[in-house]
């Protein structure tokens, strides 16, 4: 059996060479050219109607904004970025990545084993675990969990769809056998949206004929988290309450409440004033750089395994022809949108996948800038028009670079009318009209896991629902994905992913912009911000502390 409370041999290897390059370092799927001194850097409501000191640090009250509604809280259907923060406040899985890494950490498992040919995962459980109702929470809980995972059949359900079986043989082992080797399974136990401990007892209490709970689990929460869910007010507001069974310690602040405010210019007014005590997300980047300056603001980076990249829809539109495709991949100069955009929050991608998730070099995604090829295409189209949405989750910045993107495409003759298109939209476009879907559609980039399966699998693989947005589809991509997920050697996992990305790259299906971080702005007096490389634009409340 194969100790692996320590990273793979292979993996760290990786990690290490990523972390040394360039002189720089690399955290969490980010390698940090560019990036002098961002370690240093890192640490170690409606509107609320009430006002209170910095922190609201008299209260045990933390005020914090989403820009928009999040999907139900129910973490076997909940798919999206934007409510992480309530999801992974109250509930948690096996194991979770170590902050700021992709090495592999406890969480309600203390150690794992694998065996020799990688098909049995045997996890030992905390003991004294609990659910916030006070109920034990042991492996027979995971077995529900792991089972409630596959039956509601959700986004995430592929990550248990190859188990081939997953026991208690006591309450404090909890054994999975895989059908067949899934070099990624330990990612997808530590993504943030990996199966959850769901109290089985709350859902067998709250299931109305087959439902599994679900209608009960769209506002309440049944885990072991370090919050559980007070008040869940779509449109309005969500508040949380620190969890008084939680088995790591008590929380510095009592109660969370998050307030749904699409508007980032009155988030920065409330935060000034005194109204929200935190933003993790959305802000401009001249604001951030605005605030920083502010004795009473405290401005924290955190390199993360993501992207920004314009993906290309290939069955409409001007781009269903791939010479078309092809030349608008030379025909955006990025040094000209990253730096207007996001400034030294971003940095110009130069590999498809990131770097810690691979071994750098294996495939370089450099486009060479020519807008001749492009504009020398434009007087054949039958149609100029274009079609240019981008995901509001990204905020102000995305919103510039989209319309920067639009700048150039029309200096080449084309038509570029630019859209935002809400969270909840953009996942509903695979599913819907193929008539809704824009021809450009700038989103992030990335996968569910510190894992490249899972960047190809979530957004390019046949019949993906719901991030495959236009339902990308090619049988070799699909092939060499399974193939690099069922290698027996880090070769065939490596040959079978590059072949992947290769056929994606031919096809003219993204442009990579950036690799980006996360940036986090909070009043003085919070400390401790402790972050997840794949859970972005948020921090683990229960580690803040307040002054």
């Amino acid at each position: 059996m194969t100790d692996t409370t320590r990273p793979d041999p292979i993996r760290t290897e990786l990690d290490r060479r990523a972390f040394l390059r360039a002189g720089g370092l690399a955290v969490g799927g980010f390698t940090l050219l560019g990036f002098p001194g961002l370690l240093s850097a890192c640490g170690g409501s409606s509107t609320s109607t009430q006002k209170s000191s910095p922190a609201s640090a008299s209260t045990g009250l933390l005020r914090i904004p989403f820009l928009a509604d999040m999907q139900v809280p129910d973490p076997d259907i909940f798919y999206e970025g934007e409510g992480l923060q309530v999801t992974l406040s109250c509930y948690e899985g096996l194991v979770q990545y170590a902050p700021d890494s992709a090495e592999i950490a406890p969480l309600l498992a203390e150690s794992w084993t694998v065996s020799d040919d990688k098909l049995t995962y045997t996890f030992k459980m905390r003991s004294g675990l609990k659910f916030a109702d006070g109920s034990p929470c042991d492996a027979g809980s995971m077995v529900s969990s792991f089972k409630r995972r596959t039956d509601v059949a959700g986004g995430g359900a592929y990550m248990v769809a190859d188990v081939a079986s997953a026991t208690a043989p006591d309450p404090g082992t909890f054994v999975v056998v895989l059908k067949h080797r899934i070099d990624a399974f330990l990612d997808y136990m530590a993504c943030p949206w990996s199966p959850k401990a769901v109290n089985p007892a709350l859902v067998a209490q709250n299931t109305v004929g087959t439902d599994l709970g679900k209608k009960w689990l769209e506002t309440h929460s049944a885990g072991t988290g370090p919050y559980v869910i007070k008040e869940f007010a779509p449109s309005s507001h969500y508040v949380l309450e620190a969890n008084p069974n939680y088995w790591n310690g008590p929380s510095a602040y009592k109660e969370v409440r998050i307030d749904i405010i699409p508007d980032v210019s009155t988030q920065r007014l409330k935060l000034e004033s005194g109204d929200l005590d935190m933003i993790t997300k959305g802000l401009p980047i001249e604001d951030i750089r605005t605030l920083e300056k502010s004795p009473n603001i405290v401005v924290k980076e955190f390199p993360i395994a993501t992207k920004e990249a314009i993906y290309v829809n290939p069955k409409g539109g001007i781009f269903a022809d791939q010479e078309v495709r092809l030349a608008f991949l030379q025909a955006i100069d990025r040094t000209k949108i990253i730096t207007p955009a996001w400034q030294d929050t971003g940095a110009i991608s130069s590999e498809f996948y990131s770097p810690v998730m691979f071994k750098p070099g294996l495939v370089p995604d450099k486009p060479v800038y020519d807008p001749s090829k492009l504009k020398a295409l434009v007087p054949k189209l039958k149609s100029k028009k274009v079609d240019l949405a981008y995901c509001e989750d990204g905020g102000a910045p995305r919103r510039r670079a989209t319309e920067l993107v639009q700048t150039q495409l029309q200096a080449l003759g084309l038509d570029v009318q630019v859209r935002a298109i809400p969270t909840s939209q953009v996942f509903a476009l695979a599913d819907g009209d193929p008539k809704l879907r824009p021809d450009l559609l700038a989103w992030v980039a990335g996968g569910d896991a510190l894992h490249v399966d899972t960047v190809l699998r979530i957004f390019f693989r046949t019949g993906a629902t719901p991030l495959n947005w236009c339902n990308y589809a090619d049988p070799a991509v699909d092939a060499a994905m399974d193939e690099g997920l069922a290698g027996a050697t880090r070769e065939e996992v490596e040959a079978g992913y590059v072949k992947a990305a290769q056929l994606i790259q031919a096809q003219g299906w993204m442009l990579n912009l950036a690799d980006m971080k996360d940036v986090i702005v909070a009043r003085k007096g919070i400390s401790n911000f402790v972050h997840d490389p794949q859970a972005v634009q948020m921090v683990r409340l229960h580690d803040l502390k307040s002054a």
